[in-house]
């Protein structure tokens, strides 16, 4: 006959109260094993490393001239006639105005080389031939199809380069001058005279078909 508890009791059976038990141990194992691996667990260690701040910038000894070293006309065939005017700011001195000027908004122009010949009409030179002068040229990267152009003169013990004009227009300046074509009729200052131009072909275009 099963027992029946009193008014007012709660009454738990003793496989009950086990049972219960046994699940209380349980869980408080369970969690003690988790609080265990939490302790023994490295924290892992977040490094921070700071950037450094750039430099400051400063305007001591800025030079508003980019070609004040550069090779001599004299012994390089492939750089312009162009004056230096000699002017020279040292690098422990500081710019009045403060900020540099004359600085190429666009990329500078082309290197020189050779794009043809000129030869003088009707004109024989010491050894009894033809004068023949090189045309040397590049393109200028300001947006418009200008070159820029001098030769070199063959007499004497000195090659001189001798400024070009096409059209009444110097070749040579900043701005250049269109484009000299086969046949092209130029002025060469120093000879005082005019030639004939003469231009090399273009280079066969190529490219790799494997890219």
């Amino acid at each position: 006959m099963a027992k029946k508890c009193l008014p007012g009791v709660i009454c738990i059976e003793n496989m009950t109260l086990l049972i219960i038990l046994v699940i209380l141990i349980i869980i408080g194992y369970l969690y003690y094993i988790y609080i265990t691996k939490s302790i023994q667990k490295p924290s892992s260690n977040v490094v921070v490393l700071s950037q450094p701040s750039p430099p400051p910038i400063t305007l001591n000894g800025v030079s508003t001239r980019t070609d004040t070293i550069r090779t001599d006309p004299m012994s390089d065939p492939y750089n312009p006639p162009l004056r230096n005017d000699g002017y020279y700011f040292p690098r422990d001195s500081a710019d009045v105005r403060g900020i540099p000027i004359n600085i190429k908004t666009r990329g500078t122009g082309m290197d020189y080389s050779q794009l043809g010949i000129l030869t003088r009409p009707n004109v024989r030179n010491a050894h009894n031939g033809e004068m023949i002068l090189p045309l040397m040229g590049r393109r200028l990267m300001n947006g418009r199809d200008k070159w820029q152009y001098y030769t070199i003169s063959n007499t004497g013990n000195m090659n001189t380069k001798l400024p070009v004009s096409l059209k009444g227009k110097s070749c040579t300046g900043e701005y250049g001058c269109d484009e000299i074509n086969n046949n092209d009729t130029v002025y060469v200052e120093g000879y005082k005279d005019t030639f004939v131009a003469t231009v090399y072909e273009n280079s066969t275009f190529s490219y790799i078909p494997y890219i």
